[in-house]
């Protein structure tokens, strides 16, 4: 629907005599109820999916191939299945339900120690919570001028949540000093430098990278280590260069099909 259709019926019910009139908080309180309606159906969702998987694997006494049959009798899609599935592998035995669902998928990629920090809370948490958190984690990490907060949370005199929200009101308020008194640097251009850049070594890098992360990790703790490293991209080119090598690695995934081996690694 475009915005004039939607504004012509906007004035056909404004000019109707059965209009029924609501005030501005009765509408807000009513789309709040209904926004806890739906977080509450969500977490009934994944209790009914926890349900299913446990008698999966009684009946079956594994849980290879659960997803397919779930979705398909549950009438979701695969892949809606899969995303619950993560979400309900990531936090058994934790209580989640004040955690929406954008929350919870959020959480997924968090670091660990902020990920127990925040299910260890009753408080309900909102996703731009659980996001401005990761982003202050990662300061802590990488920013030199946090090293305080790095001692806090390495001696425990800080717990993850708290430094991580410290950490992000800092930069925060150093972007706003920056929008104040803004310098011209055309990052743009410095990522696009070819200066110290050699083609062949980071082709080498990223196939010894790729080897090392399949061999030794499970596919979702990659996902999350990689996540962590993408969320921050204020320059749009981590994103962008993360679609350009999915491009890459379909077309040699073409070229290169998998083979099929016995063969093992002996020590």
């Amino acid at each position: 629907m475009d915005d004039d259709t939607y504004y012509n019926q906007l004035m056909e019910r404004a000019s109707s005599s059965d209009v029924v009139e609501y005030t501005w908080s009765e509408c807000i309180e009513g789309f709040k109820q209904a926004d806890m309606d739906m977080g509450s159906a969500f977490h009934r969702k994944l209790d009914w999916m926890n349900r299913a998987a446990d008698t999966y694997f009684s009946e079956n006494r594994k849980m290879a191939g659960f997803l397919e049959p779930f979705s398909e009798d549950a009438g979701i899609s695969y892949d809606y299945a899969r995303q619950l599935n993560r979400i309900r592998k990531g936090f058994v035995g934790c209580t989640t339900q004040n955690f929406s669902h954008d929350a919870l998928k959020e959480l997924l990629s968090a670091p660990k120690d902020l990920r127990e920090d925040f299910l260890s809370s009753d408080e309900p948490v909102k996703v731009e919570q659980v996001k401005q958190a990761k982003e202050g984690y990662n300061l802590i990490k990488e920013d030199p001028e946090l090293s305080d907060l790095a001692e806090d949370l390495g001696s425990g005199r800080k717990k993850p949540r708290q430094a991580a929200e410290e950490a992000w009101k800092r930069a925060d308020e150093k972007r706003k000093e920056m929008e104040k008194q803004p310098k011209v640097y055309d990052a743009h251009a410095h990522a696009r430098s070819t200066e110290h850049y050699d083609l062949s070594t980071s082709a080498v890098n990223l196939v010894v990278a790729m080897e090392q992360m399949s061999n030794k990790s499970e596919m979702e703790d990659v996902i999350r280590e990689v996540a962590m490293c993408v969320v921050q991209d204020p320059l749009g080119t981590k994103v962008k260069a993360l679609h350009f090598m999915r491009d890459v690695i379909e077309e040699l995934c073409v070229e290169y099909p998998e083979i099929k081996t016995n063969l093992k690694l002996v020590n």
